[in-house]
């Protein structure tokens, strides 16, 4: 018998934002190019649950940003 969990897509989403949060929260050197950072992992990681790991940087990017990532890169200085 698989002792194997299943969670739901908010609960996934709910547990890698919480993650984040306290991440930020718990190392106050972190700048807002980090947090950025952060904050891309986090949709990276949902894209990817939604789309069976299909999911391209460049989909993150148009999904969440709403930006090309050239826009994206060039606006944060990457």
């Amino acid at each position: 018998m698989s002792d194997a969990k299943t969670y739901t897509e908010e609960q996934v989403s709910e547990a890698v934002n919480g993650a984040m949060d306290m991440l930020i929260g718990e190392l106050p050197w972190l700048d807002t190019e980090d947090e950025d950072l952060l904050a891309l992992m986090v949709n990276a990681a949902m894209s990817s649950l939604k789309t069976g790991g299909k999911a391209t940087f460049k989909d993150v990017i148009r999904a969440n940003f709403e930006v090309t990532v050239d826009e994206f890169l060039t606006e944060r200085g990457w």
